[in-house]
């Protein structure tokens, strides 16, 4: 008996370091892509306090941490949620290596764990540090209970000396606390019960916090007591085991046909294809169940893959787009500087000619320069200097640029006079704003010459209505911004593919106006959707927190 229990408990054990090391894994897995968020890096490139702190409590619920802290490129705390985090150590907060790092901390809720990952700008060579984002995750009295649960061990953890979270009474920790050190398997007594402790350090070390597994020698000789009184009644027993042996065959073909049905409910509800079918492999296991549980992992490995190879052909597939564009919008510019050279060299030429094609190169330099501004701004991180701004004022400006840059096309306002100020990127916001609103003028003039309606008036639609309009209101903590156009609307093929980049319908676009829109609506903490009927014309509402 006492070599089976010290076995059970070393696997206990190992199963206690597998289970928390999951937990760890999950933790960092998600601090990762919390970490790699545009969003995130955006804010704490600002090192604005105020501009943090709203992310970090967002983030917090999103990973379902006990704390979440950002920090900015010297340490300086930006964003705190959770437990206190005045309480921890500086040379956890202070961090400024670009490794990913795992630490404990004491606490009196149980043993603290923490993982920091780097929050790194890429694109840049080498990769500028912008902070650290550290995830915590208590060691405590629930958690204690659920690898209770796994284990069917007590459990505790300890560190410095003391017992901070455990699954038996509080009176017991000081007992406990005098064999967190033990080298092997040791013996305490809590009352009136007999236990063995098994010590596992949490990390190397000889202060390394430690977790505490402990086994009932006396529960486990009051079972065997109990076994020999059950004896008397074996002809009972023998009965009800014959029947308890029937519904075990049967559950041999139910569990396991159970457990894959919930595994592919749960591929379908989450569509996560890591999730496998595990079945463990016993000789009276139905064979049929488990050849169904590997195909259907082999499956969900395929698809994975297939995916990943999709993702990189779509990569490519965006690098030749994007070749595409490039080449047939350098091109016509260049042509045309050639030609207007090719008339400035000619021997005798008149004023209006040169002014005509110095003309000519002056503008379309303007257009190359455009094309490879609009390439580089979505190319590279936007960088917000946000402040308070007039939204209605922002709309009328981007207005006023749009018409002078498209004339003939009417842009009504109908602007909201109660619309409180934002803290907003006014000169991104009017970036965003002009091109959502260069689309919808290319929109209605498309629409017009091929109706042969009026230039800048519906041409689809409502006759007397204006071409495009621009409408604010503000609800529910957001301001609101509908840019709305008469034209021939988007087809509903090309819906999906809007926001991608190098996507366009027009031979003069470069496919970049919109996402670069997106991109800074996304940056700014708003929202941006489409709507649009074929023959009637499209709405774009942004939404922007107050």
């Amino acid at each position: 008996m006492e070599a089976e229990l010290r076995r059970g408990l070393q696997e206990a054990g190992t199963l206690l370091d597998q289970q928390r090391a999951t937990v760890t894994d999950n933790f960092t897995r998600m601090a990762r892509v919390v970490a790699d968020l545009p969003k995130l890096k955006a804010a704490v490139e600002t090192g604005d306090a105020p501009t943090v702190q709203p992310l970090a409590d967002e983030y917090l619920r999103e990973v379902n941490a006990d704390l979440l802290v950002l920090t900015g490129r010297m340490g300086v705390v930006l964003g705190a949620a959770g437990a206190d985090a005045s309480t921890l150590p500086q040379e956890v907060l202070g961090n400024q290596s670009p490794d990913e790092t795992s630490t404990f901390w004491p606490h009196e809720r149980g043993v603290l764990q923490m993982v920091s990952v780097p929050i790194l700008l890429l694109g840049v060579e080498p990769s500028e540090m912008l902070g650290r984002l550290t995830i915590g995750f208590f060691l405590d009295d629930r958690l204690a209970t659920q690898f209770k649960n796994l284990t069917g061990s007590e459990i505790a953890f300890g560190a410095r000396g003391r017992i901070l979270s455990s699954t038996l009474p509080v009176a017991s920790r000081a007992e406990l606390a005098r064999v967190m050190r033990a080298q092997d398997i040791a013996s305490v007594t809590l009352g009136d019960e007999e236990f063995l402790a098994l010590s596992r350090p949490l990390l190397p070390g000889s202060d390394s916090p430690v977790s505490l597994i402990l086994r009932s020698r006396t529960e486990r000789l009051q079972f065997l007591s109990t076994i020999r009184t059950g004896l008397m009644g074996v002809l009972v027993v023998t009965l009800l085991l014959a029947t308890l042996l029937s519904y075990g065959v049967a559950l041999t073909m139910t569990r396991p046909l159970a457990a894959i049905t919930s595994a592919m409910r749960d591929v379908a509800r989450t569509g996560d294809l890591t999730r496998k079918v595990s079945l463990k492999s016993r000789a009276w296991d139905d064979e049929d169940a488990r050849v169904l549980a590997s195909t259907f992992n082999t499956l969900t490995e395929s698809i994975a893959r297939f995916q990943r190879e999709m993702a990189q052909r779509e990569r490519l597939s965006s690098l030749g787009r994007l070749s595409t564009v490039i080449a047939h919008e350098i091109r016509n510019p260049l042509m045309i500087i050639r030609a207007s050279l090719s008339t400035l060299r000619r021997d005798r030429i008149g004023a209006a000619e040169m002014r005509e094609a110095v003309a000519d190169i002056d503008e379309e330099t303007l257009r190359l320069n455009r094309i490879v501004t609009e390439v580089l701004d979505f190319a590279r991180p936007i960088r917000f200097e946000l402040a308070e701004a007039d939204v209605n004022e922002i709309c009328r400006t981007s207005a006023d640029a749009v018409g002078t840059a498209q004339p003939g096309t009417e842009v009504a306002l109908r602007l909201d006079p109660a619309l409180p100020a934002v803290v907003t990127d006014a000169e991104r916001l009017r970036t965003a704003l002009v091109n959502v609103l260069t689309n919808a003028c290319h929109a209605v003039g498309a629409a017009s010459r091929a109706d042969g309606a009026p230039p800048g008036r519906a041409a689809v639609a409502v006759a007397d209505e204006p071409g495009v309009l621009v409408q604010t209101s503000h609800a529910d903590g957001r301001a609101v911004i509908v840019i709305r156009d008469r034209g021939a609307g988007i087809a509903p093929e090309d819906m999906p593919h809007i926001f991608d980049p190098y996507f366009t319908t027009r031979r003069a676009g470069t496919g970049l106006g919109l996402p670069i829109a997106k991109n800074i609506v996304d940056g700014l903490g708003g929202t941006i959707a489409v709507s649009s009927r074929r023959g009637e014309g499209t709405d774009i509402r942004i939404e922007l927190p107050l």
